[in-house]
């Protein structure tokens, strides 16, 4: 199985914060257009990212993951 950051998650959070993204991105230290692809689909995330975006919203780590077979296609 491969853990990837589920996007649908990550963007809710984002508006239940109302956070620009500019603000997240400068809270988290990466771009804006990182931002937008994570929110735009399932993708990889490292980490410390994962790390930081939990801290941000006080949620576990393992709240903004899903998980997909190795294999699966991604949409």
């Amino acid at each position: 199985k491969v853990a990837l950051l589920d996007h649908e998650k990550f963007d809710n959070a984002i508006r239940e914060s109302d956070l620009k993204q500019e603000q997240l991105a400068e809270h988290l230290n990466i771009s804006t257009r990182h931002i937008r692809n994570l929110k735009s689909g399932y993708t990889s995330v490292s980490a410390p990212l994962l790390y930081k975006i939990s801290q941000e919203f006080q949620k576990p780590m393992e709240y903004f993951l899903t998980f997909r077979e190795e294999d699966e296609a991604i949409e």
